[in-house]
């Protein structure tokens, strides 16, 4: 076998049709990473002229040592292929050197174990033989982390993905929990409309993003970092931002009629016992589409007739689409956005012929007390299995940089932390 350096082309054609494939693992990401200093490489090896393995390698300097390197959701490679696992990783190793690392880290996209819809863990289905392998080659596994409160990871262990393959839209649906069926529903009931976001309106996207972070206690990434990636991907239809108006003034004079409807329903059954029950649920009904007009009265004072209240970005590659950024606004979430906001997007996957739909990143406590239940369980009721993923690996290069790395960064990470606290 031969280890070649790539040209763009010759890693992404590998790429597409690699099993393992992502969007982190393209010359599109490598482009978006490079505002953020970031170079790229791209390496593979050879059998009898054919490419068996590939991977994009990020590499940035790190002030007062060495190089990081970073292959994101990487390798591509059969890893059930010990034999070429470590071959490969002998020659990254040489590679590296040559190219003064003091370390590589890794994020295989593979599954350390199968798990179901509900996260539990299908028995015999541990990767231990692929540990062993990995240890035996010299990279450092950095850990399981269970919440995201804890991530350390670069990119999620935990994601939540709805296998697209040989089924209907139709039977996707049914699949559902009943109770996203129920919203996806009303939804559509609540005058709203999918926008499929230009650059322009990145803002209103940011804003969202900013509320969501505020309120879920992340950090959000500035409006140049989306327009940037807008910019990189949208040309070759990579990605999609979709943005969720309400038109409350249409909504209320929907909700008005509604009442009107009924008022001529009820009169036209006064007096008639056998109607009492359906005389008992319209007069419900009445008093809640009396509040439903107030609280919109309420919207229309404060927003206009018409608001963005959620919005989400979408990466298009390979055999799926990957969820990679959702918001809404806390005070419109019963109008259900981000349930059609999914719909919708399942809808597109399967129009165009993708395999699986990625929710992305979830939390591992799958407790109903935990922090991240919340959105674990708005992913589940679509009928997403729990992907648990190897989690990060380092190949160290130079042993003792590498400590006093490791030293240096807790140390930064602690005083951070400390300021970040301050505020």
């Amino acid at each position: 076998m031969e280890f070649v350096i790539l040209n763009e082309k010759e890693f992404l054609d590998y790429s597409i049709k690699s099993k393992y494939t992502s969007f982190f693992q393209t010359p599109y990401w490598a482009e978006i990473k490079k505002t953020n200093g970031w170079d790229s490489h791209y390496v593979g090896m050879k059998k009898d002229g054919k490419l068996v393995a590939a991977t994009l390698l990020l590499s940035k300097n790190i002030k007062f040592f060495k190089k990081m390197f970073y292959a994101p959701r990487g390798f591509l490679i059969d890893y059930n292929d010990f034999k070429l696992i470590e071959e490969f990783t002998l020659e990254l190793k040489k590679y590296l050197k040559e190219n003064n690392a003091l370390f590589l880290k890794i994020n295989p996209y593979l599954d350390y174990q199968e798990r179901t819809v509900d996260g539990e863990v299908v028995p015999n289905t541990r990767k231990d033989d692929f540990f062993a392998l990995m240890k035996k080659l010299g990279y450092k596994h950095m850990g399981f982390y269970i919440d995201q409160d804890e991530k350390k990871d670069l990119e999620p262990r935990w994601i939540s993905v709805l296998d697209l393959k040989d089924k209907t839209f139709d039977e996707l649906f049914k699949e559902m929990r009943s109770s996203t069926k129920w919203r996806i529903n009303n939804s559509k009931k609540n005058s709203l409309k999918v926008i499929d976001a230009t650059y322009d309106e990145l803002d209103e996207f940011k804003k969202l993003m900013k509320h969501t972070g505020e309120r879920r206690e992340f950090i959000d990434r500035p409006l140049s970092y989306y327009q940037n990636m807008y910019k990189v991907l949208k040309e070759e239809d990579l990605v999609k931002v979709l943005l969720i108006e309400i038109n409350f003034k249409k909504l209320k004079e929907s909700s008005v009629k509604t009442m009107e409807d009924n008022e001529i329903k009820l009169k036209n059954m006064e007096g008639n016992k056998k109607k009492e029950g359906q005389v008992k649920e319209i007069k419900l009904e009445q008093e809640r589409l009396k509040e439903k007009i107030k609280t919109l009265d309420e919207h229309i004072s404060k927003d206009g007739d018409k608001k963005i209240i959620s919005g989400g970005l979408y990466m298009l590659y390979g055999h799926e689409i990957i969820y990679l950024f959702g918001a809404s606004y806390k005070d419109y979430m019963k109008y259900n956005a981000q349930y059609l906001l999914q719909y919708e997007m399942i809808n597109y996957a399967k129009d165009h012929g993708y395999d699986a739909f990625n929710f992305y990143g979830i939390d591992g406590n799958f407790n109903k007390e935990s922090k991240g239940y919340g959105l674990f369980d708005f992913k589940r009721g679509f009928n997403a299995r729990v992907h648990e993923l190897v989690g990060e690996f380092d190949l160290v290069i130079s042993k003792n940089s590498y400590r006093l790395y490791k030293i240096a960064f807790s140390c930064y990470k602690w005083v951070k932390n400390l300021s970040l606290h301050k505020k």
